[in-house]
């Protein structure tokens, strides 16, 4: 079993704590941080903490303010953290999706994550 960095622990404690985990959100990221999701649509990486932020904000609504976020498997190879995931949110179709999380860690912020979803609902 790998254990979870401190770093990735505080971003999913972040994520839960709705909109006022925003601003922790966006120190947690390397200035050159890219962010890869399938939320948006849109096709390419959000660049820098200001911008992923903003992704983070655009793809959130009030609906998901009572997600609960349960992580599963946790695997650490050098840099990069794997986390896979559940959410359960009013704010999603059917109720639940889940997904991967892959995070590259340098001094202590995350200069890359993708997400990619497993399914939803």
């Amino acid at each position: 079993m790998n254990q979870m960095p401190l770093e990735i622990t505080n971003f999913f404690l972040a994520m839960q704590a709705g909109p006022s985990g925003l601003a922790l959100l966006q120190e947690m990221f390397t200035d050159d941080a890219t962010y890869v999701e399938p939320f948006s649509g849109q096709t390419g990486a959000h660049q820098g903490p200001k911008a992923i932020a903003a992704a983070f904000a655009a793809s959130r609504s009030d609906a998901f303010d009572d997600a609960v976020i349960t992580l599963g498997d946790v695997a650490v190879k050098d840099d990069t953290v794997t986390v896979g995931w559940t959410c359960i949110s009013a704010a999603i179709p059917g109720g639940q999706g889940s997904g991967t999380n892959v995070f590259r860690i340098r001094d202590g912020r995350i200069c890359s994550l993708t997400t990619t979803l497993d399914g939803m609902g």
